[in-house]
Parts: C-alpha cells; structure tokens; sequence
C-alpha cells in the first residue's frame, strides 16, 4: 500500500461502530482539523483505525500514539494486536510511528510522548473520567498546537454520567470550537 492511498474508503459512509466509535459528521470535521498536520498525537487509539484515517490527511509523517486497550470499560479483546498491526501498517507507508502501551499517566510514558513534541494536532480519546482526560490535557496539551477531545457533551439523565470530559472541556478558556452533529450524544471540541 502506498503513502496517501485509501486504507478504507468505507469509513466515511458508516454510522460509528466499534472500530471508529465516532459519529459520522463529527469524525468528517474531525479529520478535516487534522488535515494537513505534519506530526499527529492520539491519546486513546483503541485499534487504531483513527489512526490511519487520519494519516490519509497529514502533511507530514510522525505519528505516536498512546493506548492502553485491554484495559477498564474501552478496553476490546483484541484490539492491543490490531492496535499494533495498524502501526505497522503505517510504517510499511512509510510513517514514523511511535506506539505506547500503558497508562498515559505513566511518568516514563508521559516523558517520551513530549519527548517526541511538539505536535501539530493532538486527538484526546483515551480515559473520559475528569481526572483521566485532565492528566491527559495537561500532560500533552502543551506540547500541541492544537487538540480536539471526544465526548464533550454533558450527559443527560439516563445516559452514561461516567463520561466526564464534557467537565473539562468547560474549563478550557481561550480559542475553542466545538461541533455537535444532529442527534449525536457525543460531540467533539478543538482548542488552541
């Protein structure tokens, strides 16, 4: 396969699924916000079908991702082994990928992400917890231009009340965007 080409075309005609757990306009804006970014930081890759869609995209060629898939209630049989077969995937296009297995609030883990910063665009997927998606902001945010959370719509009575991001994403002050597509629980929200 070669750099640039369609890894799956089918992804943008697809309601969200388990592979790409995304409303399908807001994976569309998604996408276009990281369009053109030469270096590319996912917190939260799961199997890594975000991955390379967003590589489809990018101007450049560093990719690191960050996931710890067979663990807590994101966690998918399986997806630590495609996780890394979508890497190498990227590789054999010719990307510099770099892949962490762990806890994102891992210091050693923690250090070598920034280590490999700055970053254009950062994607923040990972723990919905506000604790979780707060160490995560404030461990990685700086070290990109720009990044964009999942989740950020609050949840409302009867929906899952563990997804916290929504929290803080109303904490974030300066430049933000958000996008909420008709009918969607989730939402997705870009700052810087």
């Amino acid at each position: 396969m070669k750099r640039g080409q369609k890894v799956n075309s089918w992804c943008t005609s697809v309601a969200a699924d388990k592979f790409r757990p995304h409303h399908p306009e807001e994976y569309q804006r998604l996408l276009k916000w990281a369009k053109g970014a030469y270096s590319i930081l996912e917190v939260g890759s799961r199997f890594g079908f975000t991955l390379l869609d967003l590589a489809q995209g990018m101007g450049g060629r560093r990719i690191v991702a960050v996931d710890w898939p067979s663990v807590g209630d994101w966690g998918s049989p399986g997806s630590e082994e495609v996780l890394k077969e979508n890497a190498e995937t990227l590789r054999g296009m010719g990307f510099d990928v770099h892949l962490f297995i762990g806890d994102s609030k891992d210091p050693e883990i923690v250090q070598a992400v920034q280590e490999l910063g700055p970053y254009d665009f950062g994607f923040i997927d990972g723990d919905h917890a506000y604790q979780g998606v707060k160490a995560d902001w404030l461990n990685y945010g700086p070290f990109c231009k720009q990044v964009v959370f999942h989740d950020i719509r609050k949840p409302q009575a009867g929906e899952n009340q563990h997804l916290e991001v929504w929290r803080l994403w109303a904490e974030i002050e300066g430049k933000k965007e958000e996008f909420l597509a008709e009918g969607s629980k989730m939402g997705i929200g870009r700052a810087g």
